[in-house]
């Protein structure tokens, strides 16, 4: 029998905060959470350090920024390919 059975009924926070499903964080949910935190603002400074070493004129700031997330994705979803193998 499933263990979703009616038993007493609890809080909404109490469920969600208590549950016991292995969801527990992994290294890859680790490395995931700091690509996402830092890519942006990484990506930021090194576009404007490229402006910076005179690599390319100002207008190219935001250009340089999207190449750098959409070359980010592609990586990442090709390593996840790679990775788990679909």
């Amino acid at each position: 029998m499933g263990r979703d059975t009616p038993t007493e009924p609890k809080d909404v926070k109490d469920r969600g905060l208590h549950a016991r499903h292995a969801g527990d964080p992994t290294l890859a949910s680790y490395l995931s959470s700091f690509l996402f935190a830092l890519s942006v603002p990484g990506f930021v400074l090194l576009s404007y350090a490229g402006y910076w070493q005179g690599w390319y004129p100002y207008s190219w700031i935001l250009g340089v920024f999207g190449g750098l997330m959409a070359a980010t994705i592609a990586l990442v979803f090709a390593l996840m390919h790679v990775l788990t193998g679909r």
